[in-house]
């Protein structure tokens, strides 16, 4: 899922990926059910790129819901499409590609596929 605002000459968008922690056993023998399905992932990565900036200039807030991110020159309110634990995420800024990517810990109810 991504979405692209143009302004001028520039480009912002952002990208919502998922990860799932997988083994041996997931890949060789399929013993744990997981599926490719959000349903089996643990994070979501919000994957930003903000052109023209420094990572002096941002804010961030997160909460179980929603992402804010600011700066002088671009604004981003992203409603979460999973709950997430905002105590247990992290970010991280590549200068060379000026790119934040923001890692979350979704909240999972325990069931048959996440265990």
């Amino acid at each position: 899922m991504a979405l692209l605002f143009m302004v001028s000459l520039c480009a912002f968008s952002y990208e919502i990926v998922y990860k799932q922690s997988i083994g041996a056993e997931d890949v060789f023998l399929g013993l744990n059910n997981k599926t490719p399905a959000t349903a089996s992932c643990e994070d979501m990565v919000v994957v930003i790129d903000v052109p023209d900036t420094r990572r002096e200039d941002m804010q961030l807030d997160v909460s179980d819901d929603f992402l804010d991110f600011e700066t002088p020159r671009w604004k981003l309110g992203l409603p979460l499409s999973h709950p997430v634990d905002s105590k247990k995420g992290k970010a991280k800024w590549d200068s060379k590609k000026s790119q934040l990517s923001v890692t979350l810990r979704m909240k999972r109810e325990y069931d048959f596929m996440n265990f």
